[in-house]
């Protein structure tokens, strides 16, 4: 039986054609970042539960689309209707949703969010403000339902490989996020749109995919990336991944409507406006984009690695669980004071994932600022912990005292008391 789900997949199909994400290069350069963002033990984590570094996926999305070409509609944003860049503030995020508005049978938000349910602990969620939006997580995406997800496609029999296989798509899903024009299926998400760049002739998509990639200058030192990773960390781990997803996904619709189409639209005299074919591409419009492409790549590789630290937390909670073990959250102590941050947070040996702060004069966001920050939320934790703390206090002071009540009037019941005495008076015979 065709249900209109399977109607609406089989255009979303037909609509891409052979359209993909970020290129290889550009994958790879955004990978590269969070991998050396990750030190010493977390790199291993997660190496450990990728079975791969990170780097080395690369090619996951080229590897899943041979295979799996139904898989390939996760890597754009989807809804009914579409949204265009004249509808709508593109900053607002109100229309990146999972609430059966064609995003349903596969969409890049609702990829990602259903791929991180996938490791979240369910009591570590509470730890965080409620989304002001609610994510509606699919608890289910079509097209994997013929994909077989403890397979890693490398030619290696191993057990119990769906957490692998989740991880890279969450990683590969995360790459495509931060391609502006995955947000935007308006002309094809680029694709019908015809440009010529120093007398070679491109389509704006295949533009962004291949040749920008490849024209980026090398990545920042090491210090660099550390610094400015460490000032956004602490402006993103007070919220759910998946609300970051959203907030991210918004960013990115206002870029691809500002400045990348903005530019290119040229405005009649009836009102009207139109990107001409082909589109001369100035070369002061160029250095713009390719700034904009390092930005966003660099951006996602920062909030990959962000990611990352967040499922390591929510597996050392579930670890925990399992064995009976309370863990405190990954945020400082209000007691401890900025100077120690660096051998409190981050540092060798230390249980917490949470990068220390940067240094004051590192960033826009002064250490002082982000340590503010923290102590809020921890003490919006510690609340939260005392207020759970009083529910049970109250609820035992009911429940116990009925409980040795119900026990003591058992054992006087007249059954009981009857086989006390029958027992009794066998000892004395």
């Amino acid at each position: 039986m065709v249900t209109r789900s399977h109607i609406w997949l089989a255009l979303c199909l037909s609509f891409l054609g052979d359209v993909r994400a970020w290129g290889p290069g550009g994958h790879e350069r955004l990978n590269d970042v969070a991998q050396r963002l990750l030190h010493g033990k977390h790199r291993d984590q997660i190496r450990t539960m990728m079975h791969s570094d990170v780097v080395n996926i690369a090619n996951w999305e080229s590897v899943m689309n041979q295979k799996f070409p139904e898989t390939s509609v996760l890597h754009w944003h989807h809804q009914k209707p579409e949204w265009t860049c004249g509808q709508r503030d593109a900053q607002k995020t109100d229309h990146i949703r999972c609430d059966g508005h064609g995003a349903e049978n596969g969409s890049l938000f609702c990829g990602l969010a259903f791929f991180f349910e996938h490791f979240a602990d369910a009591m570590l969620l509470k730890e965080y403000p409620a989304p002001k939006t609610p994510i509606d997580t699919p608890k289910t995406i079509s097209v994997f339902a013929k994909v077989n997800v403890e397979d890693l496609q490398d030619g290696t029999h191993r057990s119990n490989q769906k957490p692998a296989f989740y991880l890279r798509w969450l990683s590969t899903l995360l790459g495509d996020l931060h391609q502006p024009l995955h947000w935007l299926a308006e002309k094809k998400f680029g694709e019908e749109v015809k440009l010529v760049f120093r007398n070679q002739e491109f389509n704006l998509l295949q533009f962004w995919e291949e040749y920008l990639p490849k024209q980026l200058p090398e990545l920042p030192k090491m210090s660099t990336l550390d610094l400015e990773y460490r000032a956004q960390y602490h402006e993103w781990g007070n919220r759910l991944p998946p609300e970051l997803f959203r907030q991210w996904g918004g960013e990115m619709s206002d870029k691809v409507c500002n400045e990348i189409y903005g530019p290119m639209y040229v405005n009649h005299a009836d009102g009207s406006r139109s990107i001409e074919s082909p589109f001369q591409l100035s070369e002061e419009l160029f250095s713009k984009w390719l700034k904009l492409a390092e930005l966003v790549i660099q951006e996602g590789g920062e909030r990959l690695a962000l990611v990352f630290l967040d499922i390591i937390e929510h597996r050392r909670h579930k670890a925990a669980k399992d064995e009976g073990r309370g863990l405190l959250p990954p945020l400082l102590d209000s007691k401890i004071p900025a100077a120690s941050v660096a051998a409190t947070v981050g540092g060798a040996g230390t249980p917490y994932t949470v990068p220390a702060p940067v240094k004051e004069g590192g960033s826009t966001n002064s250490a002082a600022a982000q340590i503010k920050m923290l102590h809020g939320l921890h003490r919006a934790r510690r609340k939260r912990a005392w207020r759970n703390l009083t529910t049970n206090f109250f609820i035992a002071a009911v429940v116990v005292p009925l409980l040795l009540f119900g026990l003591h009037a058992h054992s006087r019941s007249p059954g009981n008391l009857l086989a006390f005495m029958k027992k009794n008076h066998l000892r004395l015979n």
